[in-house]
């Protein structure tokens, strides 16, 4: 059974092969679907869908672009703490785990709500970010153009173990061996990554530059400043345009910068409310990652 309805979330429920995953989907109220794009975007550890739509603001971007927002859910019970199991080799393939799962429910949305050939942009942060590596390494001819944010690179580690491992240190030395090529996609990656992260550690930015922007050449960098935040813009391009950008955040820690910018009712749930919003994860400080993403988004080829 699915439900949607215009202009407010809805609750998606899909069954599949091997499970019934959840999902919860926006639709602007004024939608054209047969010009509209989807922008899927994966929480990561503590977080959930509800959580990601009021902190990333994508709703709004949706309002004003003509963008369906799918925000999947992971199962209950898959994980004590609610993240992407992106260090299993079984979740690390285009043949089944939780790629081929979210491989599926996208399709199913474009199906369902007759998306006439749309691109289709991902955004994570975390162990969604991952999952987001692992989609465009995976099923590298599916997606147009894709966020990392705070994240290692896919196919890393084999175990929990190894994967505490790069989240503390960075990636291994040695790249694993992995079912998929993160070479083979050819759309375009934008990669942000606070340089006060002590989660998941900075270092790991370098596999993703690495993995996703091979063969380019690394433009000067931008110096920016948004607010009390300097950060960095670093362009990689190709023959044609920028395959990849890293946004190198000063001064922010394990989170999604400037997610107030695009906070709908912000007088009533804004940090500066009466009655404010705690949302893990995110941070009122520096540039808006998801207008950052956005803006890449739409120039993406």
């Amino acid at each position: 059974m699915i439900k949607f309805s215009l202009g407010f979330f809805s609750y998606l429920f899909l069954s599949l092969t091997t499970a019934a995953y959840g999902a919860l989907i926006y639709t602007p109220a004024n939608l054209k679907a047969d010009k509209a794009n989807l922008v899927v975007v994966i929480h990561g550890c503590l977080q959930s869908p509800e959580s990601m739509a009021l902190g990333t603001g994508w709703n709004q971007i949706a309002d004003k672009n003509n963008l369906l927002i799918l925000y999947p859910q992971i199962p209950e019970g898959s994980n004590p703490i609610g993240c992407w199991n992106w260090y299993l080799p079984e979740n690390q393939r285009a043949d089944m785990g939780q790629l081929k799962i979210l491989y599926d429910q996208i399709k199913s949305v474009q199906s369902l709500l007759q998306l006439k050939d749309p691109n289709i942009y991902l955004a994570g942060i975390s162990s969604g970010a991952t999952t987001v590596a692992g989609l465009i390494s995976c099923f590298p001819n599916e997606f147009t153009a894709a966020g990392i944010h705070s994240a290692p690179s896919y196919g890393l580690a084999k175990n929990l173990y190894q994967g505490d491992r790069v989240l503390k240190e960075g990636p291994p030395e040695t790249r694993p061996e992995s079912p998929c090529k993160p070479q083979d996609f050819k759309g375009s990656v934008i990669l942000i990554h606070g340089a006060d992260d002590n989660t998941v550690n900075p270092k790991n930015t370098a596999q993703v530059i690495a993995d996703f922007g091979s063969e380019t050449k690394a433009l000067p960098p931008k110096e920016m400043k948004e607010g009390s935040i300097s950060y960095k813009v670093t362009d990689y391009w190709d023959s044609n345009s920028v395959k990849l950008r890293f946004v190198n955040l000063e001064g922010i820690g394990h989170s999604w910068s400037g997610f107030v910018k695009n906070l709908r009712y912000g007088s009533l749930l804004g940090p500066d409310s009466k009655n404010p919003t705690q949302v893990p994860f995110f941070n009122r400080e520096g540039p808006s990652s998801t207008n950052l993403m956005w803006d890449f988004f739409s120039k993406a080829k």
